[in-house]
């Protein structure tokens, strides 16, 4: 899965974006789908690789997810998302929308996701999405 979220940071788009994000999704069912993020040019409209993996695995009938692993590659702020990478030094984690996003996966599939936070190089820590969502919105019951 890491490899795959490593390899869908070259489809980010547009081409020369200065911080780039993908994502890859193990399913249910043992399918991997990857995506990248798709940003524009007013940096307010911009589809988060997680997202797109997610919904990816879902436009092929594959929504319920087991896993998700996240890579980050380049050197930049993004004020908006206020989300940095410095991909030499830390693992790539997901910020607060792509995070209640995998939550309300895990809270209707009905398992706890595990998510691969990974550096270009291959290097990831993992951590489950109730640990990353401590106090979840809106309050249901956990997974």
């Amino acid at each position: 899965m890491v490899k795959a979220a490593i390899r869908a940071l070259d489809t980010c788009y547009p081409p020369d974006a200065r911080l780039r994000y993908a994502a890859a999704v193990l399913t249910d069912k043992g399918n991997i789908f990857s995506a990248s993020n798709y940003g524009s040019d007013t940096a307010s409209l911009l589809l988060h690789g997680e997202q797109m993996a997610l919904a990816h695995a879902a436009m092929h009938g594959e929504p319920s997810i087991v896993a998700i692993a996240i890579v980050g590659k380049g050197n930049a702020q993004l004020s908006i998302t206020n989300v940095a990478v410095d991909e030499k030094n830390s693992h790539a984690h997901p910020c607060g929308i792509c995070r209640q996003l995998i939550w309300e996966n895990a809270v209707r599939s009905g398992r706890d996701i595990t998510v691969i936070m990974a550096k270009p190089n291959g290097s990831y820590i993992t951590k489950s999405i109730n640990d990353l969502m401590p106090d979840p919105w809106p309050e249901r019951r956990r997974t």
